[in-house]
């Protein structure tokens, strides 16, 4: 008997041992790997975390936006991709809007400065105006941007992210004087002008001169219409001249900004007329607002040249980072595209 329970009791151990060898191993074995489809999906998340503290430097950055004014489809746009590559780097913005108040935009420069802001894109009402309110962005070491516009004489500047709007202007012009000599056609032109403040509208008139005057058989240009960006300028200053000039057949307009001006001007003298029609007066735009290439596929404006604010938008923040930490600045130049009748089904832009 007294054998019997020393078997016993023997065996009880030799489980009891056994059991516990066996918990000891399977906390010992290596921690589950995903599961193979969630792979990809941790892969291309830490791909992209990677991408972002490459890019941005993350929560410790603050840009200040400083824009003149979202009184146009394009610069709408501008606005939208700054703010959506913010987002892309997890850069923090603070931003505001003048309203094209050259005193009050330079108010909000300073404010951003106070605000602890570590680089600003700048998009000018006045390039000269703006130029106090850079100097004192320099004074505190704070980099600056300037977003399309660039600033007047004596503002020391990271960079500046523009168009080529002589190329681009030139381009235009040329695509204009081709089909009229095919066509064997001359023009009366009225040219409009935009602020006489802003770089961009002179740099236009410039292309605008640079074929014009090389081509003075082509083109007669019968009226020159000041319009400081403003459509009622436009609207009047077209008007006038359709009655000093009839025979006007062409209008070249520096922004899309002054398009509806110009439609509603035509369709009350009776000249709004598409392509094809002996009424038809040529029209020569500039930005690549929605407007125009939805009148451009209704086959009423010409031509426009595009500035690529998508791509604008995005330079400005990558710009403004990298200046931000102490990096160099390049490539800030958007070649800009044309949008035609021709290719306006193929080009695979819809306008801002």
């Amino acid at each position: 008997m007294r054998k019997r329970m020393l078997s016993i009791l023997l065996a009880c151990t030799m489980v009891l041992t056994m059991v516990g060898c066996g918990t000891k191993e399977a906390a010992s074995e290596p921690e589950a790997k995903p599961a193979a489809s969630e792979a990809p999906a941790k892969a291309a998340e830490d791909d992209a975390q990677a991408a972002t503290d490459a890019a941005g430097g993350g929560e410790d950055i603050m840009i200040g936006i400083s824009m003149c004014a979202i009184e146009s489809q394009m610069w709408a746009e501008y606005q939208t991709a700054m703010h959506k590559k913010c987002d892309e780097l997890g850069v923090k913005y603070t931003e505001v809007i003048a309203e094209n108040d050259v005193q009050k935009q330079n108010q909000q420069i300073e404010n951003l400065i106070s605000s602890g802001a570590n680089a600003i894109i700048i998009a000018p009402a006045d390039g000269e105006a703006v130029v106090s309110a850079i100097k004192k962005c320099n004074e505190a070491n704070v980099p600056v941007i300037m977003a399309n516009r660039a600033a007047g004489e004596g503002a020391e500047v990271a960079g500046t992210v523009t168009s080529d709007n002589i190329a681009m202007v030139e381009r235009e012009m040329n695509y204009v004087m081709d089909q009229a000599k095919k066509d064997g056609k001359t023009y009366k032109v009225i040219k409009l002008v935009g602020s006489l403040t802003d770089v961009n509208a002179i740099a236009r008139d410039t292309g605008f001169k640079n074929v014009a005057d090389a081509n003075k058989d082509i083109f007669d240009v019968v009226s020159e219409v000041p319009t400081e960006w403003k459509g009622e300028l436009a609207l009047s200053g077209v008007l006038s001249a359709f009655e000093a000039n009839p025979d006007i057949n062409m209008i070249f307009s520096p922004s899309d900004a002054l398009l509806p001006s110009i439609i509603s001007a035509l369709q009350q003298i009776d000249k709004f007329y598409p392509i094809g029609d002996e009424k038809h007066v040529t029209i020569v735009t500039f930005d690549g607002a929605k407007d125009a290439v939805d009148q451009i596929k209704a086959g009423y404006v010409d031509i426009v040249s595009v500035q690529d604010a998508t791509n604008q938008g995005t330079l400005c923040v990558e710009a403004a980072v990298a200046a931000a930490k102490g990096e160099p600045v390049e490539g800030l130049v958007d070649p800009g595209f044309e949008v035609t009748p021709e290719n306006v089904d193929t080009v695979g832009f819809a306008g801002y």
